[in-house]
């Protein structure tokens, strides 16, 4: 097989379109079942913002894109260290195979070992046995949890809600 020259880069504030083309083809990818809430607006306010919520890598072959990988910081209390977490890695289907998820596979533990994670972590659905098989072959184990998710709106009841217990704290 020929190799490919395969660029990854930190994304921009002028990519914003293209990494929502990207979270759409992913979700559609995803079988996602709701509408997209993302907008351009909502990229450059949490994307963009200082401190970014999250940030995004693009693969290029060409000076075109054609995968991004999007991430962001969480804390394990059991490592006492950060935890890369990957909300999304996504490479355009007819260029699977070519070594694209391997490069941004790299560069996100590149960046993870930069800064001192103890893991690098993501979800990947049942029924994806391509990407099981992939992310097994790079050294990951799968793992049998399950991911918990309160919605926006059931935030809202949870966060109202009172409970009869008065909880106070207390220091001696």
């Amino acid at each position: 097989m020929d190799e490919i020259d395969i660029r990854i880069r930190v994304a921009t504030i002028e990519d914003r379109e293209l990494i929502l083309s990207f979270i759409s083809q992913k979700a559609n990818f995803d079988r996602y079942p709701q509408p997209l809430e993302i907008t351009i607006d909502k990229l450059r306010q949490t994307l963009f913002a200082q401190p970014p919520l999250a940030q995004v890598l693009l693969a290029q072959i060409n000076n075109v894109a054609v995968g991004f990988a999007l991430f962001s910081y969480a804390y394990s209390s059991f490592l006492a260290q950060p935890t890369l977490w990957v909300g999304d890695l996504y490479v355009q289907p007819l260029m699977r195979g070519k070594g694209i998820g391997t490069a941004l596979l790299q560069r996100l533990a590149q960046i993870a070992e930069e800064a001192n994670c103890g893991r690098l972590e993501w979800t990947v659905a049942d029924r994806n046995t391509r990407a099981i098989a992939f992310y097994k072959k790079h050294g990951a184990q799968v793992l049998d949890v399950r991911l918990c998710r309160i919605e926006r709106s059931v935030i809202s009841q949870l966060a109202g809600k009172r409970s009869d217990k008065r909880f106070t704290a207390s220091q001696k």
